[in-house]
């Protein structure tokens, strides 16, 4: 069961990145390339970003 758990919170994590980097690129482009800024958007994702990488390397401390 304990497996299970920790696959998918594994597998959340790893969308979440995904999907994380791909706004990203998104408001990064945006401002760029179009002068389209949106910042306050961007520092939700980025926001976002952290707590996906420090739940992944909370995860593989406890492992330890």
């Amino acid at each position: 069961m304990k497996t299970i758990i920790t696959s998918v919170k594994r597998i959340i994590c790893n969308v979440l990145l995904f999907l994380t980097s791909l706004q990203v690129t998104y408001s990064l482009v945006n401002h760029h390339l179009y002068g389209k800024p949106y910042p306050h958007l961007f520092i939700i994702i980025v926001c976002l970003l952290v707590a996906t990488f420090a739940s992944i390397k909370k995860e593989q401390y406890s492992k330890k």
